[in-house]
Order: structure tokens, then C-alpha cells, then sequence
């Protein structure tokens, strides 16, 4: 779970974007505070970006919040409340994308052993057909 480019190049970006996309949408429908009142607008889309900002890496939501950014009106076509809410939703999860680091194989190991292979197979040597690797 490694991201191609780093959390804080990218957080900014993102917060530019949750911006005008949720501007716009309110430009054309400012349906928000709903009908039974509620937050204001600005009140909401400071708490969005506020919500993105606590993120210290990059959020498990990443790749669905992206999606939803740059192509808003496929799901959403009109309503900025509505917008609004999927994007607090994506914001307010806790987890982040997990990086998985290996320890080092111990000598003998059947991981040891697997690594080999895969290594000999990498680089395009046969595996298998040689003296089988002792494994303890």
C-alpha cells in the first residue's frame, strides 16, 4: 500500500479541489443548509478541508474521494448538500493506506527460499532445476 506521490504534495492539491468543485456546485445549487436549516456553507467546506488536513498520510478514501472530484455530476448531478456529505463521509474515516514492510528473511527460512526463487525468476533464470536450497 504505497502511494506514487507523497501525502503532502498531494493534500493541498485536494483541499484546491474540494474547494472549487464544492463552490461550483453551490454557484448552481446552494442547497445548503437544507431545509430544516443547519450549517452554513462555508461553515461545511471549512470543515471538509479541515477534515483533510488532519490526515498525516494518505487516507484509505483516497483513491474514491479523487474519483468523486473529478467527476462529481456522474453521482451527484445537482446537489451540493449531497456532495457535501459523501465527501465528510470519505474524509471522516480513521484509517490511512497501510505500508507493509518485511522483515528480513532468517538464513534457512522458507522465506528465505521463496525469495530466492522469485529473484532467480525476476531475472529470467530458470527456478527449480537446480539443487534444491536447504531449509531448516
Amino acid at each position: 500500500g504505497k502511494s506514487r506521490y507523497e501525502w503532502a504534495l498531494l493534500k493541498p492539491l485536494l483541499a484546491a479541489k474540494i474547494e472549487a468543485v464544492c463552490n461550483e456546485y453551490n454557484e448552481g445549487c446552494a442547497d445548503v443548509p437544507g431545509p430544516n436549516g443547519g450549517e452554513s456553507f462555508e461553515s461545511v467546506l471549512r470543515r471538509l478541508v479541515a477534515l483533510l488536513d488532519e490526515f498525516s498520510e494518505t487516507p484509505f478514501t483516497a483513491q474514491r474521494l479523487t474519483e468523486l472530484l473529478l467527476n462529481p455530476r456522474h453521482i451527484y448531478p445537482t446537489s451540493t448538500r449531497k456532495l457535501m456529505n459523501a465527501l465528510e463521509k470519505m474524509l471522516t474515516v480513521s484509517s490511512t493506506i497501510p505500508v507493509m514492510v518485511l522483515a528480513a528473511a532468517a538464513d534457512g527460512s522458507y522465506q528465505q527460499a521463496a525469495e530466492h526463487e522469485l529473484a532467480k525468476l525476476a531475472t529470467g533464470e530458470q527456478g527449480g532445476g537446480g539443487e534444491p536450497m536447504e531449509v531448516s
